[in-house]
């Protein structure tokens, strides 16, 4: 269910980067939520004649008087956010939810390795190990473009006020007025050196969000280390999808991809049949926008929470997916109808 939340404070992170400071609108406490989480937003934007979907994550500790997300501007609604609303206007989110989530109750070593935005789900994760279990190892790597780009710059760095947390901050592309160990650390990539002994315990827990290469090179070096895949955990965001599905901006509404006019989608526990709009990305977001509820997770096809049975039809996937379903199920939150369909929903 979808409830409405106040922006009490917009505060600019980096050039592209701002957070949101949500409150209820009926002033409740908020539900906890696991670090990693998101909320899924529910937009009715000018030019746009449907709701737009997105997902941010939480990007701060749990308060039971707010949320706080933090948004790139980078695609429609984004920059709709960004230009358009203040403190004082209204927006819709649902959850949390997410299975991109710390177990906050291990005793074990974490390594989060964050580039970009995809700083927002670590470093709630970081903060919440430093004030509820300061004897847990955490490793953070965290890459940039540059100081412009620089999210977060004095909360990470904060984390080394915590002996239990060290923190190794990496700028692609270095400026003459930056300084080495105050800006940033390291100039370049990721650096697997710095990963010390610590964090071979083989239950440590890797953590990785950020674009697309960035996760594919850290998931392929900790695999090739000898790291075992149930111990990596991804989120994908936008990144993963396929860049010819989606052209530069990975969060435009897709297109028709189908020539077809007329598919049904029938849902047989709801006794509902609605005809498809092209114009939805995927068969959860139409779903949603219908007021038709599919329990998901990470959104991208990598965690199974929405998988369907499909009774009925074909579909077609937007981006590759890390769970390949069966046939006669599908996984709602990638895919899109190609005949008419009968979904066990």
């Amino acid at each position: 269910m979808y409830k409405k939340y106040k922006i009490v404070r917009k505060v600019k992170e980096s050039s592209l980067v701002f957070s949101l400071y949500l409150e209820p609108l009926d002033g409740a406490v908020t539900q906890p939520f696991l670090p990693g989480q998101h909320l899924m937003f529910k937009f009715n934007i000018p030019g746009s004649d449907i709701p737009l979907f997105r997902y941010y994550s939480f990007s701060e500790v749990y308060d039971p008087k707010y949320y706080r997300v933090s948004v790139k501007k980078e695609g429609i609604v984004s920059s709709y956010i960004f230009d358009h609303l203040e403190a004082g206007d209204i927006l819709e989110a649902k959850g949390p939810q997410g299975t991109f989530a710390l177990e906050v109750e291990k005793e074990h070593p974490v390594a989060l390795f964050g580039g970009g935005i995809g700083i927002t789900p670590l470093l709630s994760m970081a903060k919440t190990i430093a004030t509820a279990n300061p004897k847990r190892r955490v490793a953070l790597f965290y890459g940039v473009n540059d100081r412009d780009q620089h999210s977060f710059k004095n909360e990470v760095y904060g984390l080394r006020a915590y002996p239990n947390i060290e923190v190794h901050t990496f700028y692609n592309n270095v400026h003459p007025e930056d300084v080495a160990g105050s800006d940033y650390d390291y100039h370049g990539f990721i650096n697997f050196a710095l990963l010390n002994n610590d964090f071979k315990d083989p239950q440590t827990n890797y953590y990785i969000c950020g674009p697309a290469p960035m996760m594919h090179f850290v998931e392929n070096t900790l695999l090739a280390d000898g790291v075992k895949a149930e111990n990596i955990r991804m989120e994908s965001f936008a990144s993963l999808i396929a860049p010819e599905e989606t052209g530069d901006d990975a969060e435009t509404t897709a297109t028709a991809t189908n020539a077809d006019e007329g598919i049904k989608i029938y849902y047989s526990r709801e006794k509902k049949e609605l005809v498809w709009d092209s114009r939805y990305r995927s068969i959860l977001e139409f779903s949603e926008a219908h007021d038709i509820e599919i329990v998901s997770g990470c959104l991208f096809g990598d965690c199974g929470t929405c998988l369907t049975t499909l009774t009925k039809g074909e579909v077609k996937y937007m981006h590759p997916t890390m769970i390949i379903p069966d046939a006669g199920d599908c996984l709602p939150c990638s895919c899109i109808p190609l005949t008419d369909i009968v979904l066990d929903v």
